[in-house]
């Protein structure tokens, strides 16, 4: 019984936590930021074409520099910052534009980077820290709006301070120059009084549409891989890293090579003699054969070699049990032999050897 104690005392705490756990926290909402994504996220200014909307403005996006071109009197244009792509005559001609009485709401390049349409405006720059908070503007009425420009710099045209914000009418259009267009955009259009400048600003005059500029992106293969064929990218370079890890070479000491295999002495002789057989040179294997059959017909007989010719055939005749007439081929083996007459003289030879170890020694 003692050893069920321990278990329960453990589990009786478990469900001692447990239970103050869910008595002290409660699950609450919570917002979490997640990012823009979709149009919001390639188009900064969405929320103010859409708030220009509900407002009663006809809003277009133009996304190309022909569409600069069709710019109409009774509008607004929202013109951001790195337009380095507008050439010498475009901006000739949305200066026209204003003069005829549009409405250019536009935003400052950077103190270093050259501005060629502010200089045509008559719209100077000069470097200034970047405000920590929004820049309190007051309007005309007395009403102070807390904004969102947070642009390190200052801007001033004819007749007017420097300030962040600048606006001054041009021919019969009007000029909306400031250091930044951050009010305008998604992330914070909502925040302070953000949306009420941007509609003081559209109420400067009596325009229709807002035309917002957005800058054309280049067009990139990379970019769109990443956007729509993300999982086949990291599916390609794992393939490859496993390619590169089994190609590349191993690191470690060297392994020894294995020894090697000692041949036997049968395997030296079969490979000698498929050597002598693919030269052509059967002749010397059969006189080997002979010599090696006589020599040993000598040692068991030593008065074979001081016999006639005639004698040492009949005794051939009578060891291997062949006629005379191959007995005779057999002691004048030479030469060129057919693969025939090879084989036969070599059977004749072993018969002799045969017939020696028996002790048949024709006597």
């Amino acid at each position: 019984m003692s050893r069920w104690v321990a278990p329960l005392a453990v589990l009786a705490l478990v469900g001692a936590g447990v239970i103050w756990f869910v008595s002290a926290y409660e699950r609450a909402p919570a917002r979490e930021w997640v990012g823009p994504s979709g149009e919001a996220r390639r188009n900064l200014y969405l929320a103010a074409e859409r708030f220009a909307a509900r407002m009663g403005l006809a809003t277009r996006e133009l996304r190309s520099l022909p569409e600069l071109d069709t710019l109409k009197t009774d509008s607004v244009l929202l013109l951001p910052s790195r337009r380095q792509a507008l050439d010498p005559r475009r901006m000739q001609e949305i200066v026209a534009w204003v003069e005829e009485g549009g409405h250019l709401i536009a935003e400052a390049e950077l103190v270093g980077v050259a501005d060629p349409l502010f200089e045509l405006l008559g719209v100077e720059r000069a470097a200034a820290p970047a405000p920590a908070k929004p820049v309190p503007i007051e309007l005309p009425g007395g009403r102070k709006l807390a904004v969102s420009i947070f642009g390190a710099m200052t801007l001033q045209a004819d007749g007017t301070n420097a300030a962040r914000y600048v606006s001054f009418p041009y021919g019969d259009g009007m000029v909306s120059a400031l250091a930044g267009l951050q009010f305008a955009r998604n992330q914070v259009i909502g925040n302070e009084d953000n949306a009420a400048f941007l509609w003081h600003l559209l109420s400067l005059t009596r325009a229709a549409e807002l035309q917002v500029y957005l800058r054309p992106e280049r067009l990139s293969l990379w970019a769109f891989l990443v956007q729509h064929a993300a999982p086949v990218l990291v599916a390609t370079a794992a393939l490859l890293a496993l390619w590169l890890w089994r190609i590349a070479p191993r690191f470690g000491p060297v392994r020894p090579d294995a020894p090697p295999a000692r041949r036997r002495l049968l395997d030296h002789l079969r490979a000698s003699g498929r050597f002598y057989w693919a030269q052509g040179l059967r002749g010397r294997l059969a006189i080997a054969a002979r010599d090696a059959a006589l020599r040993a017909i000598t040692r068991a007989q030593p008065d074979f070699a001081a016999s006639s010719a005639a004698e040492r055939v009949a005794r051939l005749c009578a060891l291997a049990a062949i006629p005379g007439e191959e007995a005779q081929r057999f002691m004048s083996a030479g030469g060129s032999l057919p693969g025939a007459d090879f084989i036969r003289i070599v059977h004749v030879a072993q018969r002799i050897h045969s017939a020696l170890e028996r002790g048949n020694y024709g006597k």
